[in-house]
């Protein structure tokens, strides 16, 4: 028995010191409050059409060190109970890592399912060898690194079930156990939206009913679970907050989820179990699981066979009844509302050791062969999650790229690289190469699949097709390379993957000759629609007056006639821009004597530039019809010129080809002495002809 306990220790210490080694990069790393406050401020939560989304992971993982640093917790995502989000700023503060605390929240977890098992099977061997099938498994391999709350919510279940069942098993202690496990169940409840709390508590309630008759125990239970879930909220009643406007926030809470209009995802959480797909709650898609082992499976339907062995069972300890009732009601409540996988971790444990029961029943040798073949399918499922292969950031690279986020992409370089250049230096060459080369937007296709996840380096050929402002598109084909380093894939950067044969010394020059779109004539010979000068309207975001900016947004909206509403305004103006580099917002049909420029050129950070701009009339025997982008999805800006824009319906639809003009110009590479090294483009200028309806 000694031999076998020690061989599963053994087991359990080898895999958590291989979760470290394929993690060291990130439990190694510090935490960079510069990059992080940056992804928060640029994100979705800060800019509501923000390409630069960020996950929950990372936004718990700003918040945390937010709120550490004395925030209040309900100013930003307060829906989101806040005691996960200080403990990830404790591990920032403390050990200058924010991704520790999912190491040591996970490791948690184990301990408290093996003290749990403990209780309930009694046997030290069955129940460590639980404990490492549960390390094992993907989606809590998957916890290891994560800033998330599931692993935290799960141990704090696992930490209330161990001391709820010794409070109704002893005799000593009663009273400060039944108000430890209320606690417990209170900081459970702090963690995510309470969702579970009333499964929970109601489950124990019968359990200490059945197992003490004592009313004195559950009211410590209540008070317990009171201090538990108030405590967390200390920082938010020092900002001087009262109770009565903590109550009006669990009221906004539960509103926020009410009206979150998600649909449920019916049954979606036993389809995952068995088979290992799950339906997206946005899409209602099914879709594979990457998280997902055979194991869930098997151990389901063993859980189930377990929970009417026990219902049948009159000597079962109430112990049991508590955790199989709170596993399958969870499962039901699950069922009916919207799913996501990682739901899942906060029940895997209670899955585990309920399901693993009937193994310990079997005969050892059969026994052993089963939990063989349980840990097998464990470990080759949770292989790809700790040695991932390059597509994701190869991915990554692609979205980052095509949406000039090159402070991301700069993450994801090398340490060789990062030791040559700094974040902001690389992001604001990128961003002044884009701006002098006026690309609006990348496509990027990756022309080939990724061979291994063990080859390194890796080349990944690539097909980049740049959208500039006036003169159309040009297209490169060149092979990405990624690395391997400290078991985290990298790019050994070099400007030229960005631009063939670009370097830090090197600019692009932009000449444009603009065409005309030809007009559209009336019968008595007016004109219908036509090019005309106009001018294009630049801000240049760090010289705007904050306490003007509402009404700087304002204006523009009104100028630009609708076709630009204010937030897709700030969007353009603060979103992943310069502060010191004029950012082009769109021409308008005006002159610089209009007065709506006039008032425009008073506010500070507004500057104008020729431009010619599409004007249309109205018609009451004719469609005339509109011009848009067609080359590039335009969400922020009116950026006209005649290559850019076609007829999307009416006249200027149906003689498009006519109509059409081409600006004249030339796109060129030039070295630090102003030689060309390259000519992307070189455009012959074409005005459009004019035509009647």
């Amino acid at each position: 028995m000694r031999r076998a306990f020690i061989l599963f220790l053994v087991l359990l210490v080898s895999y958590l010191s291989l979760v470290v080694y394929a993690h060291r990069a990130l439990f190694f790393s510090q935490f960079d409050e510069a990059y992080w406050k940056d992804r928060y401020e640029q994100s979705q939560w800060k800019l509501p059409l923000s390409l630069r989304t960020i996950g929950d992971d990372g936004l718990y993982l700003y918040e945390g060190y937010r709120l550490i640093s004395g925030g209040d917790p309900t100013s930003t995502n307060a829906e989101m109970p806040p005691l996960g989000k200080y403990l990830i700023g404790l591990s920032i503060i403390s050990l200058n890592n924010g991704y520790l605390y999912g190491l040591i929240t996970t490791v948690s977890l184990l301990i408290g399912t093996y003290f749990l098992a403990l209780l309930l099977i009694k046997k030290t061997v069955p129940a460590l060898m639980l404990t490492v099938l549960l390390a094992t498994d993907p989606l809590i391999t998957n916890q290891f690194a994560l800033t998330m709350m599931d692993a935290l919510q799960a141990g704090l279940l696992v930490l209330f079930l161990s001391l709820i069942i010794c409070a109704g098993r002893t005799k000593r202690h009663q009273p400060a156990l039944a108000l430890a496990s209320g606690v417990a169940l209170g900081l459970f409840s702090a963690t995510k939206l309470p969702v579970l709390t009333p499964v929970i508590m109601a489950a124990a309630i019968w359990y200490i009913h059945v197992s003490t008759r004592s009313p004195r125990l559950i009211v410590m239970l209540f008070v317990g679970g009171l201090i538990g879930y108030l405590v967390p909220y200390t920082g938010y009643f020092t900002h001087g907050h009262t109770l009565l406007d903590w109550i009006k926030i669990q009221k906004w809470t539960i509103s926020f989820y009410r009206n979150a209009n998600l649909a449920p995802t019916w049954g979606s959480d036993i389809v995952t179990l068995i088979t290992g797909r799950y339906q997206n709650i946005f899409s209602h898609r099914w879709e594979i699981a990457p998280e997902w082992s055979p194991t869930w499976g098997i151990l389901f339907f063993s859980a189930v066979a377990a929970g009417f062995t026990k219902l049948r069972d009159k000597a079962t300890d109430a112990g049991w009844g508590v955790v199989i009732g709170i596993l399958f009601v969870t499962l039901v409540l699950y069922a009916v509302v919207p799913f996501w996988v990682r739901y899942l971790v906060v029940i895997l444990p209670l899955l585990y050791i309920t399901g693993g029961a009937i193994i310990t029943k079997l005969p050892q040798r059969v026994g052993a062969v089963v939990y063989g073949v349980l840990l097998t399918a464990n470990v080759i499922s949770s292989i790809p999650i700790l040695f991932p292969s390059p597509q994701s950031v190869i991915n990554q690279f692609v979205y980052n790229t095509e949406h000039f986020l090159f402070a991301d992409v700069y993450e994801d370089t090398t340490k060789h690289f990062r030791s040559t250049a700094t974040r902001d230096g690389f992001r604001r060459f990128a961003h002044s190469i884009m701006a002098d080369g006026e690309i609006e937007f990348i496509n990027i296709e990756q022309k080939g699949k990724v061979i291994t996840s063990r080859q390194s380096p890796q080349f990944v050929p690539m097909t980049f097709t740049y959208f500039t402002r006036q003169l159309g598109t040009f297209t490169v084909d060149t092979d990405v390379p990624f690395v391997k380093e400290d078991n985290r894939w990298r790019i050994p950067w070099d400007w030229s993957l960005l631009l063939p044969g670009l370097d830090d010394t090197s600019r692009l020059e932009t000449r444009v000759s603009p065409a005309r779109r030809g007009s559209i004539i009336s019968s008595d010979k007016k004109p219908l629609a036509e090019d005309v000068p106009g001018v294009m309207v630049w801000v240049t975001p760090g010289r705007i007056n904050k306490a003007k900016e509402t009404e700087l947004l304002t204006l523009l909206e009104n100028v630009f006639n609708g076709k630009l509403i204010k937030v897709a305004l700030h969007q353009r103006i603060v979103g992943n821009s310069l502060p010191d580099k004029p950012v082009a917002i769109g021409v308008i049909p005006r002159k610089p004597a209009d007065p709506e420029v006039v008032t425009l050129a008073a506010f500070d950070g507004i500057t104008f530039t020729p431009a010619i701009t599409r004007i249309t009339n109205t018609s009451d025997i004719v469609e005339i019809g509109v011009v848009q982008n067609s080359f590039y999805a335009e969400c922020c800006t009116w950026l006209y010129s005649s290559t850019t824009y076609d007829g999307t319906s009416g006249v200027e639809k149906l003689k498009n080809n006519t109509l059409k003009g081409l600006n004249g110009g030339t796109l060129t590479l030039k070295d630090a002495q102003g030689n060309i090294v390259t000519t992307y483009i070189n455009a012959t200028k074409t005005d459009g002809k004019d035509v009647e309806p």
